[in-house]
């Protein structure tokens, strides 16, 4: 999981609302807003939600799962991965 790039304080995020978004989507960076000292929310960009979901939708898929699991054994046991040009 990616590291919290910076903490900073809801009252501050507040005033700074836009030059935050702006620089989360520019930077790709993870930041958390505390509330009394502590991490309440964590904002992150679209682009790496997206990421974060379909990353989410692939290892709640058992088939995908299994495939993966497979294919890694085939790679560990040095066999002869199917070319997908062949198929």
């Amino acid at each position: 999981m990616d590291k919290i790039d910076e903490y900073i304080p809801v009252t501050k995020a507040k005033s700074q609302i836009l030059n935050i978004i702006r620089d989360i989507g520019a930077y790709d960076s993870t930041l958390a807003i505390t509330k009394n000292g502590l991490p309440q929310a964590v904002l992150i960009s679209m682009e790496h939600y997206t990421a974060l979901q379909e990353t989410i939708e692939v290892l709640s898929d058992k088939n995908v799962m299994h495939q993966l699991q497979n294919s890694m054994k085939d790679l560990k046991n040095k066999k002869q991965l199917t070319d997908l040009d062949e198929l």
